[in-house]
């Protein structure tokens, strides 16, 4: 290490980025790195991620996460940045192992359990999905994602009325979501309740008219529900968003046209 005098004060070099420092700083202000030793790993795996994440480059930094696991680091929040880089990059093992790892330090880490959750469900464990985002609500109740994907995850498994409990919290924490109307309107309909399904339906298209997938939807509740003066507008107007919805043409063509006798 290169130490030298500028008007009375110590400079010392910095081991990793060389450039000059007072003496008496702890930590480089340029890379973050202890001053004057190898590096202290925690502020090393920050600043590894940080940096190369700036220009996106993820497997670098995942590289220098793993080295610095390696090497000893044991930071809750360092290793649960680890398996959100592995999840970006799509390496759904690795990130539920780092991930579960950071949950291991830190078992009151609701972000993590809810991370991991994500990487449950797109590795296709919709069961173990919905047992961590539990896990993740116990801590954080309001944590609305989480009530979202449980809404999710349990319409991919068929169990719709707990999945209208899930996403009727979110309405209940964010009363103006439309992603969460769609689908408890998409839930009520499964189970053949169209008033209640018209009503999140029409939540949804007053706020997002051109929204084409809400439109049909919900012609096609008030059709169920004999409501056809409403369904034959609503599927008009679906017409206009999208001309090739070959769904919405041929619902307005039964509505309108008169078979010829």
């Amino acid at each position: 290490m290169f130490t030298h005098q500028m008007g009375g004060e110590v400079m010392i070099s910095c081991a990793h980025c060389k450039k000059e420092i007072a003496s008496n700083f702890r930590f480089c202000p340029y890379c973050g790195v202890l001053a004057g030793q190898d590096g202290d790993l925690y502020f090393m795996a920050r600043r590894a991620m940080e940096t190369r994440m700036e220009g996106g480059e993820v497997q670098p930094a995942i590289n220098s996460l793993v080295a610095a696991y390696e090497k000893g680091l044991r930071d809750a929040h360092v290793i649960c940045g680890l398996g959100i880089l592995y999840y970006r990059l799509g390496d759904i093992g690795q990130a539920i192992k780092y991930l579960e790892k950071a949950i291991e330090l830190k078992p009151d880490f609701p972000e993590a359990h809810y991370d991991l959750a994500m990487a449950y469900y797109r590795g296709g464990q919709i069961h173990k999905t919905i047992a961590t985002l539990e896990r993740c609500l116990k801590l954080s109740p309001d944590y609305a994602s989480a009530h979202y994907w449980i809404g999710i995850a349990n319409y991919h498994l068929g169990r719709q009325r707990q999945a209208i409990e899930a996403f009727q919290r979110v309405v209940e924490l964010n009363p103006a979501s439309k992603i969460a109307n769609y689908h408890l309107g998409v839930n009520f309909e499964s189970l053949g309740q169209y008033d209640k399904a018209i009503a999140n339906f029409k939540l949804v298209v007053e706020n997002c008219p051109d929204d084409e997938a809400a439109h049909f939807h919900l012609g096609m509740c008030y059709y169920e529900a004999n409501k056809i003066p409403e369904a034959t507008e609503i599927f008009r107007h679906a017409v206009k968003l999208d001309p090739s919805d070959r769904r919405a043409a041929q619902m307005l063509e039964m509505l309108t046209v008169v078979p010829s006798v």
